[in-house]
């Protein structure tokens, strides 16, 4: 056995079948001191070594199992035999030495990146796997769970806190024999992070409608619901806080996907407000509205209502747009029951009465404070202005707007709120100097979240990208002293996600739609990169934690961990150089893992001494 840790990259060769370790670039800079350090010298076997974690945070880590010849293999208690028999059967068993230890133990699949290499992403739900003549890889994740009223005696005797990996062979009737065994050591720091520890403002979109099509649910159906549930437990995981309502029919058009021939995969998102006509009136059914939104207040994802579909939607000179006298492309479909058909609202003073009904009924529920109208990548504010004059005359109730921004221009003419806005990257590297976020964004960065999408290829969560970029979401959030980050897409599959996730390749690279994937049973599968983001999360909650209580923490933060910590606009051999769509940034050098756990470990101790 070989153990990694969690951002190391992996790869499938075509010459040898063997998994090999793969080492990345960001910009000019190669990842180093991790591509070819196994977890076993980071994390020596040692007492005194092991894993270092505080209570309630979540850690993970790789084993390689190097196997001479095709072999079943078998996690923990699970004792499937290959086709062939008894033979080659092999058992990895992960044990802890106390409840208190959650211990996650899961093969790792491999999906095709757009440069044809199969990689390491997804954390698969099987506990058997046939496995050729290779190697196997496995992911481990430990988590202390501060569960216990004797929390603070088990801290004070953390030296019997361990993992036993043990792995087992046997052939025919023969007993179990173990073939190699580790003990991992787990030192738990007198520090845990509590549920009010939440600190991190993740803001991932929500593809309801993806995903009851991927699970071939009726749309809004009781198991749509419980469907649903399973995805926002996930992305409260990583610290969401944000409700999505989409409020009109395939806003964006299915992401342009009527343009794709090759590979053709529909991506519709539809309204959630049930609309009919009777008698020449209209009426509107809040009930699935309301489901979804007290689904999410019942998970804890309660600090702002995004509502999508009525503000800057795209693709309506070529895809259309039902609405007369009105330029933002606006669909909502209805059930005539008159007439047994369906339609769609085509006139502006009915669009506007649907408005108006909206924001009444939010209202209502007592959801207009924390409401908020979302537009996508605003370029032309003359535009927006002429939307967002629309939508105030439709309601008497005050509207507040939030942007994912790409455009510099935009920016700088906007003179209202920025509060809960996001811009990407790229971007925010115009506003980036010697590390610091200057400008109208520095003026509002603690307010504001940043995004990466199809662009820029650096720092950002595809396939290709190093895990390390994953794991340093919180790092870069806190040193650039915003409040989270905003995702596109955290569950937007094409029509056979785990096959072949590749889809309109020159725009989105492999992984760019998801961070999970669908299981067998529905239920969402989580990826590396959502684990490595998780991990970041947990050190920005940590840093917001102990600030007031380190002295200079913030100042101490970016200058201990060794990074640069500036981001610059790439040069392009063309005239794109200051395009979004074609951008990219170059990111300083990342640091050591080892280093940046020991740092902002040492964060925490100085903590404790104090206390």
């Amino acid at each position: 056995m070989r153990f990694y840790n969690s951002i190391t990259n992996f790869s499938k060769s075509d010459k040898s079948g063997l998994i090999c370790i793969n080492n990345r670039a960001c910009g000019n800079n190669t990842i180093t001191n991790i591509a070819d350090t196994r977890l076993d010298d980071l994390y020596s076997l040692e007492p005194k070594y092991g894993l270092e974690v505080i209570s309630n945070e979540e850690v993970g880590f790789f084993i390689l199992l190097d196997l001479e010849e095709q072999s079943q293999v078998n996690i923990n208690s699970s004792k499937d035999l290959g086709w062939w028999g008894l033979d080659k059967n092999y058992r990895l068993a992960v044990k802890s030495s106390s409840p208190s230890l959650n211990i996650s133990t899961n093969f790792v699949g491999f999906v095709v990146d757009d440069d044809n290499i199969e990689k390491a992403d997804i954390l698969l739900d099987k506990k058997s796997m046939l496995c050729s003549k290779s190697q196997v890889l496995v992911y481990v994740s430990v988590e202390h769970l501060n569960s216990s009223s004797n929390i603070y005696t088990e801290y004070k005797n953390s030296k019997d806190l361990y993992l036993d990996i043990n792995l087992y062979r046997s052939d025919g009737y023969d007993s179990e024999e173990i073939v190699d065994s580790s003990r991992f050591n787990i030192n738990v720091l007198d520090f845990s992070l509590e549920d009010d520890d939440d600190y991190f403002y993740m803001d991932l979109w929500q593809h309801p409608s993806s995903w009851a099509r991927q699970a071939d649910l009726e749309y809004y159906s009781n198991e749509h619901f419980e469907l649903i549930e399973k995805y926002l437990w996930g992305m409260k995981r990583l610290g969401q806080k944000v409700i999505d309502l989409i409020v009109s029919d395939f806003p964006w058009a299915g992401q342009m996907c009527f343009a794709v021939d090759k590979n053709p995969s529909r991506l519709y998102e539809y309204n959630i407000i049930d609309v009919t006509k009777e008698d020449g009136n209209y009426k509107f059914d809040y009930t699935k509205l309301d489901r979804y939104i007290d689904l999410c207040m019942k998970l804890g994802i309660d600090k702002e209502i995004n509502i999508f579909g009525i503000l800057g939607n795209w693709h309506g000179y070529d895809f259309g747009s039902p609405i007369q006298g009105y330029p933002d492309p606006i669909r909502i479909r209805y059930y005539d029951i008159d007439r047994g058909v369906y339609d769609y609202i085509r006139d502006k003073d009915t669009l506007s009465d649907y408005i108006s009904n909206l924001f009444d009924h939010l209202n209502e529920l007592g959801l207009i404070d924390i409401t908020y109208v979302i537009g996508d990548e605003p370029g032309n504010i003359d535009k927006f202005n002429l939307y967002s004059s629309f939508l105030e005359s439709s309601t008497h109730h005050p509207i507040k707007y939030k942007y994912a921004l790409h455009s510099t221009e935009f920016i700088e003419n906007y003179d209202k709120d920025l509060e809960s806005f996001s811009i990407n990257v790229f971007n925010l590297a115009s506003y980036c100097k010697n590390g610091q976020i200057t400008g109208k964004i520095g003026e509002n960065s603690h307010k504001m979240t940043w995004y990466s999408c199809c662009f820029p290829q650096t720092f950002n969560i595809f396939i290709k990208s190093p895990l390390i970029e994953s794991m340093l979401t919180g790092f870069y959030t806190y040193i650039w002293n915003m409040k989270g980050m905003l995702r596109w897409a955290y569950g937007l599959y094409v029509e056979d996600p785990i096959s072949n996730i590749r889809y309109k390749p020159n725009k989105w690279p492999a992984g760019d739609m998801l961070y999970v994937y669908p299981n067998k049973d529905k239920s969402p599968l989580s990826s590396l990169r959502e684990k490595n983001t998780l991990y970041g999360v947990q050190d920005f909650n940590i840093f917001k934690k102990l600030e007031g209580k380190i002295p200079n923490l913030y100042d101490r933060i970016r200058n201990d961990f060794g990074i640069k910590i500036n981001i610059s606009k790439k040069s392009c051999d063309t005239n794109l150089a200051d395009s979004p769509i074609n951008g990219d940034i170059v990111l300083d050098d990342y640091p050591d893992y080892n280093k940046y756990r020991s740092i902002r470990n040492s964060y925490i101790k100085e903590y404790i001494e104090k206390v």
